[in-house]
């Protein structure tokens, strides 16, 4: 998978995403800071998990963590998120490359459950 194969998936994963009723509140804020760019942005965190490039500069815990804030990523969503994700790949991509964005993707929405989840525990118990 190249670049530009991984720039196609996340542009086809979005095209998803914010036509969804589930996701699509999530997703409004691209209307404020500007698709294109996040796209970019997104598309260079997925080189990076793939491929070990060094390119992503930003940070995916916290911008995450004020999306849970703000629209509550619930377990449902993050489910509707991994399926628009795995449908896209499969869309397009077949063989270990697609393999391993499906299984990096579940692995991510594993560990940004626990996180963003715990921290509300503990926010509430605190």
């Amino acid at each position: 998978m190249s670049r530009e194969q991984i720039d196609l998936l996340v542009r086809r994963f979005y095209e998803r995403a914010l036509h969804d009723s589930v996701l699509a509140p999530v997703f409004e804020v691209l209307g404020i800071v500007g698709l294109d760019e996040h796209l970019r942005v997104v598309g260079d965190f997925w080189e990076q998990i793939l491929f070990r490039t060094t390119r992503y500069r930003g940070a995916f815990v916290p911008v995450h963590r004020a999306l849970h804030d703000h629209h509550g990523l619930t377990p449902a969503r993050f489910d509707r998120w991994l399926q628009l994700w795995c449908d896209s790949v499969d869309e397009s991509f077949h063989g270990v490359d697609a393999q391993r964005a499906k299984a990096k993707a579940e692995s991510m929405v594993t560990s940004l459950q626990r996180s963003l989840h715990g921290e509300s525990a503990r926010s509430a118990r605190g």
